[in-house]
C-alpha cells in the first residue's frame, strides 16, 4: 500500500507523520511549501477546472479582510501560487504512484488543487476532519461535512440496532479560545431562549454550504428581525476560533431578547430550548441533550426527523412560532448520534491519536481499497 499525503499546516504534517509511523504503509508527507525544479504543466493546467476553486478563494478573502488593497495582493498571490501548487501534485503523485492520498478537508484552496490533479490521475483520496463528536477524528473517502457518505435517510437510522453498552458522551471538549472576544454578563441568561452559536464567517462551511444567509451579519439580522416578530429570546456566542471578525458593532444592538454569552457551549445547549445554526458541529453536540435543532445550511445532518431544515426567512420564522408544537424522536436521533460514534467516526481525536485510532484508520482504508 502506497500512501502519498499533503500536508498544508505544521499540525496537518505532525498527524499524518503519525500515521506513517504507525501504519504499515510505505507513506510519503509532502508539506507545502516545498520547492521543486519548475516542469512544463501548461497541459496539465489546460485539463483542470479552477474556477470554481479561485472564486470560492476570492470570497474567502472578501470575508476576511476589509482593506482593498490586501485584498487584490491576496488575490493576485493565490493566482501566482497555482502553477507551483499543481506541479508539486503533479510531479510526486506521477513519480511516487500512491494508491491513495491523504488530505486535510480537501475544500481548502491548496487541497482543492491537489483534488483536481488526483483525479487525473484516477487517484483515490481519503478526506479526515476534526471530528463531529468529542474526542474523534472523521475519515470519509467522498467527503467531508455536507459532501461526506453518511446516509441521508431517516429510515436508515430508525431501522439501526444498538446494544445498551454502546452509550453516547455527554460531556463536549472546550475549543481553546483563539480571539478576543468581549466578556459579557451572562448571569443574566433569560429563562428560556434559542442558541445561536456564530460560525468562522471565511470556513468552508459558511463559504460553500449556507446558500441564503452570507456571514454571522447577516445571521444576527435575521435572528433579531425573528425576534421582533416573534417576541422569542436569542443568546449568541462567537466562535472561539474566529481570529478576523469583529463584532462589536452588533453589542450595541443587544437587549433583553438579544444578547452574546461567553459562558460554555455545553451550558448554553442544556440551558436552551432550541438551537439554531447554519451548519455548525453544535448541532450534533446539541443533538447528544436532546436539543431542538433547526439548521439553516447544508449539512449531512440535515435530515427531516433529525433536525429541522429551514431554507428561508419566511420558513424560519413559521418554524420559530410553533417550536413549542415541534417534537423530536430521541430513539432515532440516538440511533444516529450511535451510528456517528460506532460505524463511522474514527476513535479519538487526531490530536492525541492511540493504537485504538490507528487501527481503524488501517482497517477502513483496507476496506476501501480493498488490497
Amino acid at each position: 500500500m502506497r500512501v502519498l499525503s499533503f500536508a498544508f499546516t505544521k499540525h496537518q504534517y505532525r498527524y499524518f507523520e503519525q500515521l506513517k509511523n504507525n501504519l504499515s504503509f510505505e507513506q510519503k508527507n509532502i508539506f507545502f511549501p516545498t520547492i521543486i525544479f519548475p516542469s512544463n504543466i501548461r497541459d496539465i493546467l489546460n485539463k483542470l477546472d479552477l474556477d470554481n476553486i479561485i472564486a470560492q478563494k476570492y470570497k474567502e478573502i472578501d470575508s476576511k479582510y476589509k482593506d482593498g488593497l490586501k485584498k487584490s495582493l491576496y488575490k493576485w498571490f493565490i493566482r501566482f501560487q497555482i502553477p507551483w501548487i499543481v506541479n508539486v501534485a503533479n510531479k510526486n503523485i506521477k513519480e511516487f504512484d500512491p494508491d491513495i492520498i491523504f488530505l486535510w478537508n480537501g475544500k481548502k484552496f491548496h487541497q482543492s488543487i491537489v483534488l483536481q490533479v488526483a483525479k487525473l490521475y484516477d487517484k483515490k483520496c481519503a478526506f479526515f476532519e476534526n471530528g463531529v463528536l468529542p474526542d474523534t477524528t472523521t475519515l470519509d473517502f467522498k467527503g467531508v461535512n455536507a459532501t461526506n457518505s453518511i446516509p441521508r435517510d431517516i429510515e436508515f437510522y430508525k431501522n439501526l440496532k444498538f446494544q445498551e453498552t454502546q452509550i453516547l458522551p455527554q460531556k463536549l471538549i472546550a475549543r481553546d479560545i483563539k480571539n478576543k472576544a468581549q466578556t459579557f454578563d451572562d448571569h443574566q441568561l433569560p429563562n428560556k431562549f434559542i442558541f445561536v452559536p456564530f460560525q468562522v464567517g471565511y470556513d468552508t462551511q459558511v463559504i460553500l454550504h449556507s446558500p441564503w444567509i452570507k456571514d454571522m451579519f447577516e445571521l444576527f439580522d435575521i435572528i433579531s428581525s425573528i425576534s421582533q416578530k416573534t417576541g422569542v429570546a436569542f443568546v449568541f456566542k462567537e466562535h472561539p476560533s474566529d481570529r478576523v471578525n469583529d463584532y462589536s458593532s452588533l453589542y450595541s444592538k443587544t437587549n433583553d431578547k438579544l444578547m452574546f454569552s461567553t459562558i460554555s457551549t455545553q451550558e448554553l445547549i442544556q440551558k436552551s430550548q432550541t438551537v439554531l445554526t447554519i451548519n455548525s458541529s453544535v448541532a450534533i453536540e446539541s443533538l447528544l441533550f436532546h436539543k431542538k435543532v433547526i439548521v439553516l445550511g447544508e449539512a449531512f445532518f440535515t435530515i427531516d426527523g433529525i433536525v429541522k431544515v429551514v431554507l428561508d426567512f419566511n420558513q424560519l420564522l413559521d418554524t420559530i412560532k410553533s417550536i413549542d408544537q415541534h417534537n423530536i424522536d430521541t430513539k432515532t436521533i440516538d440511533n444516529f448520534l450511535k451510528y456517528l460514534k460506532y460505524d463511522y467516526l474514527i476513535p479519538k481525536s487526531w490530536r492525541s491519536p492511540n493504537k485504538e485510532h490507528f487501527e481503524a484508520i488501517k482497517d477502513k482504508i483496507l476496506k476501501e481499497i480493498d488490497l
